[in-house]
């Protein structure tokens, strides 16, 4: 193993060896030494509401449970009975009775992991009275759970720096499912999560967006671990459409452009605030004021509902912070609601991948609107994604198809438009170079 991490390491060159999307080997590296040591999110704690509720969290050939115990702690497990190793919950549900029990041989856990029943117990000799589940770790942040298979990891907020308090005022806490899809992609999880993680495809892949997205001023922000792109902090949005159009200035229609933005991201913006656009189109406002006013009636429309958008300027009201959440995790975030996407490799296969899709929308304190149906996508044909996802997707399938030929051997980044992914692999080679 330690020939294949200098082999398949990113060197000072930047080129990215295409086996890291490919070999079974690397694969097995990163099971072996990147996902037991670091912070994922495993599941919202909304999926807990209640004692003795449980998810599910697999990646790779690991399943870690995670539990709400009975003093409204949530705890995190490996997901193995201590008898024999069976699975002792798939899913999410609820644990009948308060306790975990294995299906097999009825051995039963407390909420808190403690082996607290054991059929004919006495002929255990020796059976220690301290046998308990594996312990994971387990913490919250902005209402999501995440967990850590290594017990000497920094803290969460610690390993999160600088997410939390970029994201602090979207107030992610205060966010609630609108819907949850899974799909598996013919492609390795890195292939997937590299396309919602930088904007340089946009031109080529989605050319018919380029009318209403200024995709060449991206900016791209690396941290010690995580990553961003979007609008640099000091600047703001405007409706214009990509230079590589060459558009003249008189022909630039605002309306149009504030129309497809609005449109194109219709999963984050609600139904009033989309109408908002035509409404104010219609009003006669002076060139060069209708996103303005759009940003306005946007802050008045979320305070209506009760959103606190005190920490919020009215620039964010039409621009994401679309921030890359190391090592899986990325997707627009909107004030009032987020579009998230995380990646995870499917089982040990290297050349395919589970997408989870989290729509979040905000909700007022005392909603009890119930979870949405958790919906699983075999085959990605299966289901119409929209123009811009059913793109994405097919164009996975030729990128992954495409590294398997023996004409290509390393990706070859844009130093600045893909450099969250080659940051990405840098950090990669941090905890694989970790005995």
């Amino acid at each position: 193993m330690g020939d294949a991490r200098e082999l398949l390491a990113v060197g000072d060159d930047g080129l990215v060896p295409k086996e890291r999307y490919t070999s079974p080997e690397f694969a097995a590296l990163e099971m072996d030494r990147l996902w037991p040591r670091v912070w994922q999110v495993a599941c919202r704690e909304e999926e807990l509401p209640a004692e003795g509720d449980f998810v599910e969290y697999a990646i790779g050939d690991q399943s870690v449970l995670v539990v709400r115990g009975g003093d409204g702690a949530i705890n995190a497990f490996h997901n193995a009975c201590m008898h024999r190793g069976t699975r002792l919950a798939n899913g999410c549900g609820n644990l009948a009775g308060g306790a975990i029990q294995c299906r097999y041989h009825g051995w039963r856990y407390d909420l808190a992991g403690a082996l607290i029943g054991v059929p004919d117990r006495e002929e255990f000799p020796g059976l220690p009275d301290d046998v308990r589940l594996g312990p994971v770790q387990c913490d919250t942040w902005g209402g999501f759970v995440f967990v850590n298979m290594d017990h000497d990891a920094p803290p969460l907020l610690e390993f999160l720096d600088p997410i939390p308090k970029l994201l602090g005022p979207y107030r992610l806490e205060e966010m609630r499912f609108r819907s949850f899809q899974t799909v598996v992609l013919p492609a390795n999880w890195k292939a997937v999560l590299d396309a919602f993680n930088e904007g340089y495809h946009v031109q080529g892949a989605h050319p018919q967006i380029l009318p209403w997205t200024d995709d060449v001023a991206i900016a791209y922000e690396q941290y010690d671990t995580h990553a961003r792109y979007g609008r640099l902090e000091d600047s703001r949005r405007t409706l214009r459409p990509s230079p590589r159009l060459g558009m003249a200035e008189e022909d630039v229609d605002e309306g149009a452009i504030l129309a497809g933005l609005v449109a194109g991201l219709g999963g984050a913006f609600l139904k009033e605030e989309r109408a908002a656009v035509e409404e104010l189109r219609a009003s006669g406002l002076p060139a060069g004021t209708l996103l303005e006013a759009y940003q306005r009636r946007r802050m008045e429309l979320l305070s209506a509902r009760g959103f606190d958008v005190s920490d919020l300027t009215p620039d964010r009201m039409t621009s994401a912070e679309d921030v890359y959440w190391f090592p899986n995790m990325v997707g627009p975030i909107y004030p009032g609601s987020a579009i998230l996407f995380r990646m995870r490799p499917n089982g040990l296969d290297p050349d395919t991948s589970l997408k989870d899709i989290w729509t979040l929308e905000w909700r007022p304190p005392g909603d009890t609107k119930p979870m949405p149906e958790r919906r699983f996508y075999n085959d990605w044909t299966d289901k119409d994604w929209g123009e811009i996802s059913n793109q994405d997707y097919a164009n996975l399938v030729q990128v992954q198809a495409g590294m398997k030929s023996r004409g290509f051997h390393s990706l070859r980044l844009n130093q600045r438009q893909e450099g969250n992914i080659l940051h990405m692999h840098r950090v990669i080679d941090r905890y694989l170079a970790r005995p």
